[in-house]
């Protein structure tokens, strides 16, 4: 009798996905392609709360594509039960190596225009998660207040999926704010940055995208910028608070992590990753550099003020 009980649990839970195997904890890999940061220690955070034993394996490409084979290899030998992947790019790979297991995507722009899953409400792949992207609309009405700007610089990066999702919406909001949108493209690292005095003599305002070129080249950047007493505005916290951007409109990058564990927590307990909604942020942190307005001597409203999350003196 005892035998036949549980041979019926078990049958029980392998067809609803309760386990995918006899583990007593769940196993996570984690695949990340620049540092580990805020983001995962969010995630890990939020499921540890759930999952106190959850043991995780990072796999960090540091940026380098031909890592990813072989990471992949060790991952299948590990037969992890959940993979958390930071990225487009990294996503958009992970699934096509793994149709079974849940992958929860952070750091994703535009989940489904990029085709990673089918809606926000279903997926209908084996893909969950939680985007970083934050409305243009509102990080350019609040540059506005500060810069009526209508000659817009736009720093991008071609081959990067984000960037070039970003270069689409700001070209598509051009009449409805009217500004002209001038595109400044950087495809390597040792190319002359493209910023020269006559091109700077046109714009009244530049936004970065988001791209790992930029995170390498961001203070030469800003620093030529604010040389030209050109506001510049991203949606990176890093470029206002340690490279000197004037305003920034940014995730939560904890509240992210923290979020995406509460679809991981889902999945690993059984429920079908294409029926747990990915979501957007609805709250983003102000941030604004108040050394980098005196230098461009702009006034900054005490309405912005007001609302700043963090401000750099």
């Amino acid at each position: 009798m005892l035998y036949k009980v549980c041979l019926w649990l078990l049958l029980f839970l392998s067809h609803t996905g309760i386990a995918f195997s006899a583990r007593p904890f769940p196993s996570i890999a984690m695949f990340e392609w620049q540092a580990d940061g805020i983001v995962e220690k969010g995630f890990r955070d939020g499921l540890q709360k759930y999952f106190p034993d959850a043991r995780f394996y990072v796999y960090n490409l540091a940026e380098n594509k031909k890592l990813l084979p072989y990471y992949w290899d060790a991952a299948q030998q590990r037969h992890h039960d959940l993979y958390y992947v930071s990225g487009t790019f990294l996503t958009r790979r992970l699934l096509e190596l793994e149709k079974e297991r849940a992958i929860v995507y952070t750091m994703v722009q535009a989940p489904v225009t990029e085709g990673l899953i089918a809606s926000w409400e279903f997926s209908e792949n084996n893909a969950t998660g939680i985007s970083n992207s934050v409305p243009l609309l509102n990080q350019l009405k609040a540059l506005k207040r500060i810069k009526d700007f209508h000659q817009l610089g736009v720093l991008w990066q071609p081959d990067n999926q984000d960037s070039r999702q970003q270069v689409a919406e700001l070209a598509r909001l051009q009449p409805f704010l009217n500004f002209q949108l001038h595109k400044i493209s950087l495809s390597d690292k040792n190319e002359t940055l493209p910023l020269t005095p006559a091109l700077l003599a046109r714009l009244d305002s530049v936004y970065i995208t988001t791209a790992p070129l930029f995170d390498l080249l961001g203070s030469k950047i800003i620093a030529q910028l604010n040389e030209a007493r050109i506001p510049s505005l991203t949606a990176d916290m890093t470029f206002v608070s340690r490279k000197g951007a004037l305003l920034g409109l940014v995730p939560d990058k904890y509240r992210i992590g923290r979020l995406a564990a509460l679809n991981a927590q889902r999945a690993l307990e059984g429920f079908p990753p294409e029926r747990i909604p990915s979501r957007a942020l609805d709250f983003f942190m102000v941030v604004l550099n108040m050394r980098t307005a005196r230098k461009l001597r702009v006034q900054v409203p005490f309405s912005l003020l007001v609302i700043a999350n963090t401000i750099i003196r």
